[in-house]
This record gives C-alpha cells, structure tokens and sequence, in this order.
C-alpha cells in the first residue's frame, strides 16, 4: 500500500511584493535535504487547496498573514486558530485558505488529513504595487523555511513548543 503523502504548500502571489512569502519560502524548501514522503507545491489561488488537500497525511500550508504585528513575524497556527486569529491571510481571490479548508472539510472529509498547519508570515496591510518583498519578510523567509524542515524531521506536528517559535520569530 502506497503510503500517503506530507504536502507543504506555499500560497502566494509571486508580483505582489509580501504576498510572495508563502511561495518564495517553498521555493527556498526546494534547496534543502527534506524527508522521503514530502511534496512540495506552489498556489496563487487558495481554491487550488481543495485537491492538494484530500488524500494526505499532513499539510504545512505557509501564507502571508496581514496584521498589525511587526512584518517578519512567524506565527503557527491551526486551520481553527487561523479562522479566528486577528491576522488574515491575504487573498485577492474569492475564497481564502479558511475557505478552501473548509470546503475540503465538508465535501471530503474522511480524506482530509488530520494534522494541517498553518505558517504564516506577518506582513504590513499593502499600500502600493511592488514586484519584490520588503527586507523583513526576506529575512523571515530562511527562518521559516529552517522551522519547517525541523517540523519535518522531526515530525513536530502536533505542537511547536513556545521556546522553537520565539527563537524561529526573533532569528
């Protein structure tokens, strides 16, 4: 029997400066070593999720997140603590994570996995078109890259103890 796949999914708009930290932390996954088992996928549209989501293991799905916090921030949230946190993933789309994950929940859900994690990068609220991120969301992008190959190696899925995320957040 085929075992089931661990899926980290970068979501993102690579010309849309700070929204391109979910792809641009994918893309640097990419260069690393990184278990047998895991996939590695890019999305510009959260509707994408509905596929990528049924039928696996678990999910680290990585987002910038638009919030009043400092931008660079890491946050690790659940699909529940994201539908309800004060930070919202930022989608020029019709339907956002929260939504994608939810419609999977619904239309699919004895292939959902149970163990979907959120990474998500704060940003500042966008206030002008850029094609290139800020210098703080570039420095958080190895950072979060580095967590989530210790969440894969360790298989840290469950909880991320306070002191990993402090440290993953200050640098």
């Amino acid at each position: 029997m085929k075992s089931l796949p661990t899926r980290v999914i970068g979501i993102g708009q690579p010309a849309a400066g700070d929204d391109n930290a979910g792809i641009a932390v994918v893309r640097a996954l990419r260069e690393q070593p990184l278990p047998p088992g895991v996939e590695i996928h890019e999305v510009t549209d959260p509707a994408l999720l509905i596929d990528l989501l049924d039928g696996i293991r678990y999910a680290i799905l990585i987002d910038a997140l638009v919030s009043e916090d400092n931008p660079g921030n890491i946050v690790f949230l659940t699909p529940d603590e994201l539908a309800t946190c004060r930070a919202m993933p930022l989608s020029s789309h019709g339907m956002s994570v929260t939504d994608a994950i939810e419609l999977v929940n619904t239309l699919a859900s004895n292939s959902i996995p149970g163990n979907i994690h959120i990474i998500g990068i704060t940003i500042a609220s966008p206030g002008h078109y850029s094609h290139a991120m800020s210098a703080a969301i570039t420095a958080a992008v190895p950072r979060a890259a580095g967590l989530i190959t210790q969440l894969l190696e360790n298989k840290k899925f469950h909880v991320v103890p306070d002191t990993e995320l402090a440290d993953s957040q200050t640098g």
